[in-house]
């Protein structure tokens, strides 16, 4: 997800390579185990075509890691798919990995996180997660249970609500290091009809610090579906934002600042960050995985990348200009 932060002036530079947008010693990797999910969301953008990532590949993003860690002072592995907890096994092969590596190298700062829908997020795994490193989570909600369950529904048709429900509460009732961003989209369709979700967030999550929350309205983004989709005006969203931040929080204070999250350049825009796909391809951006100038590279069983040539630049350009726009979505006017 991006957001449009404010202008950048080359006096900043300074200041982006300290945070860690050009820094050498910082990689992050976001691997997709596998491209194939248990839900078939309406407003999906992916084909689920390609399956589970092989072995070759799986064998290179050890190697990779392993060439980088030395040299390494920050490490975060983000999870993503498909849904990365139908192969979890493979989640845990490369944590695993991972983990070891961190007690070899232990001036390294290791983060793993995880974009999941949460229906196999129950608490024995985010227990074993955890053990892992991986201890930080995205996962949406579309409304109360019968607004959810009519956009976000199994590949069978049916509802997934209730249980991705009751796997926030446990973790809730738990005392497990985690953090979890509550991401809650809307449309010009439901945006009337997520009070009671809201209220529920209130009395359920609102005062567990672990707990965070991000609206954002629903997107084209080349699903079968996008024609449907009614779109909001820049202005009506924020404005929709605004009103739903209200009626989570009230009036805003200091105290509430960390309940939302915060604007961010978008991790395409940074060299150090890499998106591995099942299929051994390499490439910066998550939304636009069918879009050929995407794969920059192919990732080999050593963990030698084979770059594509010309095909990186565009993606990081907004490094050199420092233009917001760019910074915060490079897949907007890419050439």
């Amino acid at each position: 997800m991006t957001a449009v932060i404010s202008q950048f002036t080359k006096a900043d530079s300074d200041n982006l390579r300290r945070v860690g947008l050009i820094s050498n010693r910082y990689l992050n990797l976001i691997i997709m185990p596998t491209e194939k999910c248990n839900f078939r969301c309406t407003y999906c953008y992916e084909d689920f075509a390609v399956g589970r990532m092989k072995q070759e590949t799986i064998m290179g993003i050890k190697s990779l890691i392993d060439r980088r860690c030395s040299d390494l002072e920050h490490l975060q592995i983000s999870w993503f798919g498909g849904e990365p907890l139908t192969a979890k096994d493979i989640v845990f092969e490369i944590s695993e990995y991972v983990m070891a590596l961190v007690r070899k190298y232990p001036k390294l700062r290791y983060e793993g996180d995880m974009t999941t829908n949460a229906y196999f997020l129950d608490y024995n795994t985010t227990v074993a997660l955890a053990d892992v490193g991986v201890r930080s989570y995205q996962i949406s909600l579309d409304g109360p249970r019968e607004v959810h369950n009519k956009s976000r529904i199994r590949a069978d048709g049916s509802g997934t609500y209730d249980k991705i429900w009751d796997n926030l509460l446990a973790i809730r009732d738990s005392s497990l290091p985690v953090s979890i961003l509550l991401r809650i989209h809307f449309t010009v369709d439901t945006l009337k009809l997520l009070d009671p979700l809201i209220e529920d967030i209130k009395r359920e999550f609102i005062h567990d610090s672990r707990f965070s929350v991000l609206f954002k309205a629903i997107e084209r983004l080349g699903g079968s579906n996008d024609e449907s989709i009614k779109i909001l005006s820049e202005a009506e969203k924020e404005e929709a934002i605004q009103l739903l931040k209200f009626k989570l929080i009230g009036e805003d204070t200091p105290s509430s600042q960390g309940l939302f999250s915060q604007p961010h350049i978008c991790y395409a825009s940074r060299p150090n960050s890499l998106v591995i796909r099942s299929n051994g391809d390499v490439a910066k951006c998550t939304v636009a995985l069918y879009d050929e100038r995407n794969k920059i590279a192919s990732l080999q069983p050593d963990g030698m990348l084979k770059l594509i040539p010309g095909r990186l630049a565009p993606w990081v350009r907004g490094v050199e200009t420092l233009d917001a726009e760019t910074l915060a979505c490079p897949l907007v006017n890419l050439t």
